[in-house]
């Protein structure tokens, strides 16, 4: 993650993932955690869009580029309270693509900007929390293709619950070795953006069913 007024620092892939030897658990964590939503994305009945497996690695790799963006934008408002549209772009990636390519897409984006502009050592954690913002969306919505904005208020309170009061948290906490005291303080600074994002989706989401073709995502009412 990017700030505007930080400069990102130069590539170093051993400086990105140099404690994988010694946080190697955190690894498999995610590791497991990506096994058990493919399994999910491969056998859940009920799909989200009718897109070919052409058209779904275009549009997965296209979230995933926007995701890189809002991760790499993050504007410093404060030491403590930093915004961004990752989750708004999680967001809609769940939306249209379902949560199995939602997680990827957010995912991928996250895993790129740790990459391309690191703050420090990669944490997978951070990555699959990451992930959740375009998995819980998609989920929902798949699952309930009726009251909008009701499943979009109840996506970013899971999210906020998940994400942000969870495994950030712990994975900075653990990781870093961060008081987890001092991190739970931060928590009104990631709920003021979680609600930013939160009324830009509500405020988007008739938009982006009147631009999706129907034919490929049935569920858009444009």
């Amino acid at each position: 993650m990017f700030s505007l007024m930080l400069a990102p620092a130069s590539f170093d892939l051993k400086a990105i993932f140099g404690n994988f030897t010694k946080r190697w658990y955190y690894y498999l964590a995610l590791f497991i955690a990506i096994v058990l939503i493919a399994i999910y994305s491969f056998t859940i009945r009920k799909k989200r869009t009718n897109l070919d497996k052409t058209r779904k690695l275009v549009y997965t790799a296209i979230f995933s580029a926007l995701a890189f963006i809002a991760n790499y934008f993050t504007i410093k408002v404060s030491d403590a309270l930093q915004l961004s549209l990752v989750a708004t772009v999680g967001f809609f990636a769940g939306y249209t693509l379902g949560g199995g390519l939602g997680f990827v897409a957010s995912f991928m984006g996250d895993l790129i900007c740790g990459i391309v502009a690191p703050l420090g050592a990669y944490s997978p954690i951070i990555g699959l929390g990451s992930g959740l913002w375009g998995f819980v969306p998609g989920v929902l919505f798949t699952a309930f293709d009726k009251k909008e904005y009701v499943l979009a208020i109840i996506s970013f309170v899971l999210c906020f619950f998940l994400n942000s009061f969870i495994v950030n948290t712990l994975g900075l906490s653990l990781m870093y070795g961060m008081s987890f005291e001092s991190l739970l303080l931060l928590l009104p600074y990631k709920l003021i953006g979680v609600v930013v994002n939160a009324v830009v989706c509500i405020l988007f989401i008739p938009p982006v069913n009147r631009i999706l073709p129907k034919k490929n995502f049935p569920f858009a009412k444009g």
